[in-house]
């Protein structure tokens, strides 16, 4: 894809992520939290299993199997160069979000605002990475699709029901508002999908050894 045309991409990404996340916030968000809040309950224990921590150690614990590989054999096979790819640019994602864009942003969590509604929502500049906007789930595993989608483009239905059963399970988890998820996956999948544009365009003009 040529320069020009990734730019128009990303702004049309931007500009239609900016409207939903806004209308989420504006008229979505709180009600979409009310009505699941009685069966947060009883997915709470998927916290233990999925949390950020979690999923940084997935990430970490992958990369470094990789590395084995390419040590031992001497090679990575495609595929497990793109694995390896998607993986850090997850990570790079995860960092940018949970040190950048949260301290930013400041949303305080669905359940502190649901206890006090007359709170403000967002702490702009005074966040912590106990903020929730973006959502670092939605951010790391977009990042991580978006790679792999844009290497291998029949692999999207897979990563599309994925990304809707993550974010179904933050929404009825009461872990995230829908907004959150909404900047989640653009951010991260601007970056997975930037990062695998480069190196598809490394892959077809390699540089000479």
């Amino acid at each position: 894809m040529s320069t020009q045309g990734l730019f128009k991409l990303g702004a049309v990404a931007l500009a239609a992520s900016l409207i939903a996340t806004l209308v989420c916030i504006q008229w979505l968000d709180v009600p979409i939290a009310r009505f699941f809040f009685a069966a947060s309950g009883h997915v709470s224990g998927l916290a233990n299993a999925f949390g950020t921590a979690e999923m940084v150690g997935g990430d970490c614990l992958l990369m470094l199997v990789l590395a084995v590989l390419r040590v031992l054999r001497g090679s990575l096979p495609p595929f497990g160069k793109a694995i390896f790819i998607a993986c850090g640019t997850s990570l790079c994602a995860f960092m940018v979000n949970d040190y950048v864009l949260k301290m930013v942003f400041g949303r305080i969590g669905v359940y502190t605002f649901l206890g006090n509604l007359s709170a403000p929502q967002f702490h702009f500049f005074h966040g912590d990475r106990d903020s929730v906007f973006p959502s670092g789930h939605m951010v790391m595993s977009a990042a991580f699709a978006a790679v792999l989608v844009r290497l291998y483009p029949r692999s999207w239905p897979l990563f599309a029901g994925l990304l809707a059963l993550g974010a179904f399970l933050l929404l009825i988890g009461d872990w995230h508002f829908l907004g959150d998820i909404v900047a989640g996956i653009f951010m991260g999948g601007m970056a997975g999908f930037l990062v695998g544009e480069i190196w598809s365009q490394h892959g077809r003009h390699p540089r000479p050894s």
